[in-house]
């Protein structure tokens, strides 16, 4: 090793050296806590975020990390609900956010976003399909859930706009608190449908082979999942930028991919 080859005082001078140069670029990223990168998630999206045993798991959480080591800095991650993640980032409590957010304009003009995915949606019925859904507009007269503030949602609202402009009996939309409690919804029958990112298909139905079946062809399917950050931020975002671009180069980020069940086709590099 280079350091056991240097006096020990130039070792120490080297090592002072680097951490301070470390911790100057920290400080440029008003980080809300030094040292850590601290970024806000809802654990109920699977396979980008959920708990197991007591502790956060998921693509988002390994994605997270190893953005935060290319950075020089520990992912700290802290869990909340979805609704209050931009709120909380807006505040200066987090300095980032990965839940898989979908980018949107609405959301573009209040932070920042850096897309790492693509995804689509897709309708999830019980398995056997009971109600024979083929097409989303089979649902006319029946019960789709879906998360509360999110994409999943809208989606729902301007299918039951599309039941009613049609004549079609009237679509009811279930708004609940996270995919995990919709997923919930579906098995207990209080919920004939749910709308869900494409690789939580994958995830639910890998998880659950006997207990959903999908419905219709994914729909929405050039969706970017973005990273969230201020917009008064920009050192923050370029750091977050030069991170990922390191992962995808050294094969971390494809190698993440293969880890979650994703094809090649969601990533947007």
């Amino acid at each position: 090793m280079l350091f056991r080859l240097l006096p020990l005082s130039l070792v120490l001078t080297v090592a002072l050296v680097l951490n301070a140069g470390a911790a100057l670029a920290q400080t440029g990223l008003g980080l809300v806590e030094p040292g850590n990168l601290t970024w806000g998630t809802s654990p109920t999206l699977t396979p980008f975020e959920s708990m197991q045993e007591g502790k956060p798991v998921g693509f988002d959480i390994d994605f997270t990390a190893a953005i935060a080591q290319k950075m020089n800095l520990k992912s700290a991650v802290m869990p909340m609900d979805f609704k209050g993640l931009i709120p909380a980032l807006l505040g200066s409590r987090i300095d980032a956010i990965l839940s898989g957010m979908y980018i949107t304009a609405e959301r573009e003009q209040l932070v920042d976003m850096i897309p790492y995915m693509l995804v689509g949606d897709q309708l999830l019925v019980a398995k056997g399909n009971p109600l024979h859904v083929q097409k989303r507009i089979d649902l006319c007269g029946h019960r789709v859930a879906a998360p509360v503030a999110t994409l999943f949602e809208k989606s729902a609202r301007e299918l039951a706009a599309q039941c009613q402009a049609e004549g079609k009996p009237e679509l009811e939309v279930l708004t609940l608190t996270s995919t995990a409690t919709s997923a919930l919804a579906l098995t207990q029958g209080r919920a004939d449908a749910i709308i869900v990112a494409t690789p939580t298909v994958v995830a639910l139905m890998r998880e659950n082979p006997d207990t959903y079946e999908k419905a219709d062809q994914p729909f929405h399917n050039d969706t970017r999942v973005g990273m969230a950050v201020r917009k008064d931020r920009p050192e923050m975002k370029s750091a977050v930028e030069s991170a990922i671009h390191a992962l995808v180069s050294d094969g971390t980020y494809a190698a993440l991919l293969r880890k979650y069940d994703l094809p090649p086709s969601s990533s947007v590099f």
